[in-house]
């Protein structure tokens, strides 16, 4: 495949990133729900303006580690409705293919304790379990699903599959 790939994370490093990240790291800290999911918004209008869609016209793949499914679920969690998150980020590039790596929240967390600690923003178990309800609710039922429990070679497999299938429907 001649295309190199582009590899894109959110919430990225820019400006509004970095406040996302202080949430993570810090907690909320007098940020209002609003206020927190601006700072999505505004780092993914950022990253669309500045590196998904000079890419996507360049003929360049995308790939994204969490973008706007992610974004409607966890800020569905503090009480959003999806609808309206869904609504906010709908003049962004709409991905071809989501993967939702299906962990439960305890087996999540335990992965996170291995990594180095959870981060005190996002990754309680209360609020973990919200948002995987939220990620197994309406709205979400074009993700597809890939049961995480399995080995990194089964799911990387798994993914491949779809994508490479993707890839070949568009003669890429």
């Amino acid at each position: 495949m001649g295309h190199h790939p582009l590899y894109l994370k959110e919430p990225t490093n820019g400006p509004w990133g970095q406040k996302i990240r202080q949430i993570a790291t810090h907690g909320r800290d007098g940020v209002t729900r609003e206020e927190e999911l601006s700072y999505f918004i505004n780092d993914r209008e950022e990253d669309s303006k500045q590196n998904i869609i000079p890419a996507l016209k360049a003929g360049k793949i995308v790939v994204m580690d969490r973008y706007i499914p992610s974004n409607m679920a966890y800020q569905g969690a503090l009480g959003f409705d999806v609808k309206v998150i869904a609504e906010k980020n709908r003049h962004f590039p709409q991905p071809d293919i989501t993967f939702f790596l299906d962990i439960n929240p305890e087996e999540g967390l335990k992965r996170v304790e291995v990594r180095g600690g959870a981060n005190v923003g996002y990754e309680k178990i209360g609020f973990l379990k919200e948002v995987y309800r939220i990620f197994n609710g309406p709205g979400f039922e074009s993700l597809i699903r890939i049961d995480a429990r399995q080995g990194i070679d089964a799911v990387s497999g798994k993914i491949w599959e779809r994508v490479s299938s993707l890839l070949k429907e568009r003669n890429l």
